[in-house]
């Protein structure tokens, strides 16, 4: 078996001796004839350092397939050349200190005679103390080798090698998308995976030479990290057909990151290749970065078979132009050059979308995407009717929008025999239990995922009751009553009350307006579910009891306040007992009539309650007037000297009401008027304080006895000072 590791370290910082300059590397082979191969180093060196340059000679030592050391043979030094800078992102300005150039050593040799392969191997040290994802960094060295497998199992077969140099830099918070495609020159079949890299030489033998023999050891990773998630806060992937990788750090520093790319013919896998870089991850103001939006992120996405029209979302920001291609092969048409383009796909399929922000700038940026269309698909049906539980079998049918070729699967409930389907149009679903069900049906096709959910009613068997409240019942009686049936689907009910009246309404209230006992019948009937008509006649459910008449009389009609006893005379009829409330916050039990004094004057509203043998009774209200004998007092005169007594004119009524007060002087010329509950005169005109002596005044009231008819009365006062 075949195995070639390419190393490249990009920016190491600067370590202690030889190594402290090489900062990467790859080795791969190319067979040229039986037994002899043109061998390929390519070493990378910080062109900034003064410290060793490369090797003069490099060594490269030879293992049989079992690592037994067969030889050492070394490449001439061939010149060097500076790399242009290749970073992550074009709209950041890229730091001065950057320098990296690459020697490409290259050798045809003849290999000694092996039965199970070789394996070529070339140390160094070491990847420094800035490196934060790996334990003890500047201890780690690096391995350059490559497995030639047996020539009986592979006769000829050339390694691998990588297509790109990977970019020196990247920014946190700004995905890269990176071409880490190896080419193969037999045509072998190629998958990627992220995988750990080996370790080299240490800091005491920073150029082992020989080489020490495989296998080789992993480097050591730092807590939390492993090969596939290198970063510890961030992301990195790698597509396994194509060596898409997209690297999403959060945050700065140096990153050792590991790739493998695996070799297959016909089938069995014949050799791994795996490269070790780093990554410089900084933290940059960007100016500009392409951003697309991807499914299932996008604000109008609903699955991935909601048509063949995707509304793109453009997240760049800094740009100015744009130009899309939608990623629909032997077509130009499939462009645009919209901040945010609709897009109509001619079929189905999975298509990779650019987006190319403010192309042909100095400063540009493109991003990927990968989405997924489908035809629209939905699934509906239409719930069966309600079915009894006794003997019941449904019958379900499949609708909606989909393609020949989906999928079904029905889920019907824990209930249900058989609780789940795959058929399009299932039938004889039969459910133990009553209720409500709910079911499922959910479509497949391809990628597409949709499903629709409503309820089947499961009917139980029809109930019939019904109920009135327990009170007494006296005509007329309003009797309302309760329907306590029960059934799963919509009932229906005739009441027959027994008066020779019916009805249709579910909870009734019927009006009892005669004397008498009553049967009562209710019927109800469903006519879905569990079809059945129940009948309940319930006899003597009713009876009303008479009411007794509640009548008296009151003489007098009017007394006054200081002789007043009324005399209330019992008219009632059907009566076992009777009460009197003479609405004065008295009341009394008699059977024939009775006296009664109020103590103050007023107009009362005393009532008469009756009760007969079954606990009916009746209640009837009278009127009488208790007359007050001064219903107004008017003094003669007052002093408003300002001594707090006495110091306005104010008639007192016996009752609180509105009445006008007019106030004349000698000459009969009105100087006061004032319509109020309280109306008073101060002995002023127009602000200003009359003299002493005789006015006229006159009032205007209502009498207790008679509130329509207005009183007028006039007098004299004097005014004293």
């Amino acid at each position: 078996m075949k195995k070639l590791v390419g190393i490249i370290l990009a920016l190491c910082s600067v370590i202690t001796g030889h190594a402290s300059h090489i900062v990467g590397g790859e080795i791969f082979y190319d067979y040229v004839g039986p037994n002899q191969y043109t061998v390929t180093v390519k070493l990378y060196r910080d062109c900034l350092s003064d410290g060793a340059a490369y090797d003069t000679n490099l060594p490269v030592t030879v293992f049989n397939g079992s690592g037994v050391e067969l030889t050492t043979f070394t490449i001439p030094f061939p010149g060097s050349t500076i790399l242009p800078v290749q970073f992550s992102n074009p709209c950041v300005t890229i730091p001065n200190d950057i320098c990296v150039e690459e020697a490409i050593y290259q050798k045809t040799v003849t290999l000694p005679a092996s039965n199970n392969g070789w394996t070529l191997s070339y140390q160094r040290c070491c990847r420094g103390p800035n490196v934060v994802n790996l334990l003890d960094p500047q201890d780690q060295g690096l391995t350059l080798t490559v497995d030639i497998p047996p020539v009986s199992s592979t006769p000829v077969n050339s390694s691998p090698r990588f297509n790109n140099f990977p970019p020196l830099l990247l920014c946190a918070n700004d995905p890269l998308t990176f071409d880490h495609s190896a080419t193969d020159p037999d045509g072998d079949v190629l998958e990627y995976e992220l995988c750990t890299p080996f370790q080299g030489g240490t800091s005491l033998a920073p150029a082992p030479n020989p080489a020490s023999a495989p296998p080789y050891q992993q480097v050591n990773w730092q807590s939390g990290i492993t090969a596939i998630n290198p970063f510890g806060n961030g992301s990195i992937t790698i597509d396994p057909q194509t060596g898409l990788m997209v690297a999403a750090p959060l945050q700065a520093g140096l990153y050792a990151v590991g790739v493998c790319v695996n070799e297959y013919r016909n089938g069995a896998l014949i050799g791994t290749s795996r490269r070790d870089f780093l990554f410089r991850v900084m933290n940059c103001e960007i100016q500009m970065d392409a951003i697309i939006t991807q499914q299932p992120d996008l604000s109008t996405f609903v699955s991935y078979c909601q048509g063949l029209t995707i509304n793109f979302e453009n997240e760049t920001y800094g740009g100015t132009n744009y130009l899309w291609d939608f990623g629909v092969l032997g077509t130009n048409d499939d462009q645009s050059t919209s901040f945010e383009p609709s897009y109509t796909y001619p079929g189905p399929g999975t298509y990779e979308v650019m987006l190319i922000v403010n192309p042909g700038w100095p400063c540009t940026d493109t991003a990927y995407g990968t989405f997924i269309v489908n035809n629209e698909i939905s699934a509906f049906f239409e719930p069966p009717e309600p079915q009894c539980v006794i003997g019941n079998s449904f019958d379900f049918v499949g609708d909606g929008v989909y393609p020949a070729g989906s999928t079904f699967l029905w889920s019907f409930g824990s209930n249900a025999t058989p609780s789940t389907s795959v058929d399009e149009n299932p039938t004889g679903i039969v459910y133990s239990t009553h209720g409500t069900q709910t079911v499922t049906y959910a479509v497949t096709y391809q990628q597409c995922h949709t499903s629709y959910t409503d309820e089947v009613i499961v009917a139980a068997p029809p109930t019939i009751n019904f109920a009135i409240p327990d009170e007494l019942k006296c005509v007329p009686y309003t009797a309302q009553f309760t329907n306590l049936s029960t059934a799963s689907t919509p009932i229906y009910s005739l009441w027959d009350f027994g008066d020779g009246t019916t009805s249709t309404d579910t909870h009734p209230m019927h009006v009892y307006d005669q004397v008498g006992v009553y049967d009562v019948n209710l019927t109800i009937w469903t006519t879905t579910g569990c079809i059945d008509t129940l009948d309940m006649f319930r006899p003597h459910l009713i009876e009303v009891f008479p009411r007794p008449t509640s009548s008296f009389t009151v003489s007098p009609y009017e007394m006054n306040e200081y002789d007043n006893n009324f005399l209330f005379i019992d008219q009632s009829t059907d009566a076992v007992s009777s009460w009197f409330h003479f609405a004065d916050g008295t009341a009394a039990q008699q059977s024939d009539s009775i006296w009664h004094h109020y103590i103050e004057p007023g107009v009362y509203l005393p009532w008469q309650v009756v009760f007969n043998e079954f606990g009916c009774s009746d209640i009837t209200y009278g009127q009488l007037k208790v007359i007050p004998v001064m219903p107004i007092m008017v003094p003669n005169a007052f002093t408003p000297n300002g001594d707090s007594y006495n110091q306005a004119f104010q008639p007192v009524l016996y009752e609180d009401q509105e009445y006008e007060l007019f106030i004349y002087n000698r000459w009969g010329e009105l100087i006061h008027y004032e319509k109020a509950v309280n109306a008073n005169w101060d002995g002023r005109y127009n602000g200003v304080e009359c003299e002493d002596g005789v006015y006229i005044w006159k009032i205007i009231y209502r009498t207790f006895t008679d509130d329509e008819t207005p009183q007028v009365i006039t007098g004299h006062v004097a005014v004293i000072r």
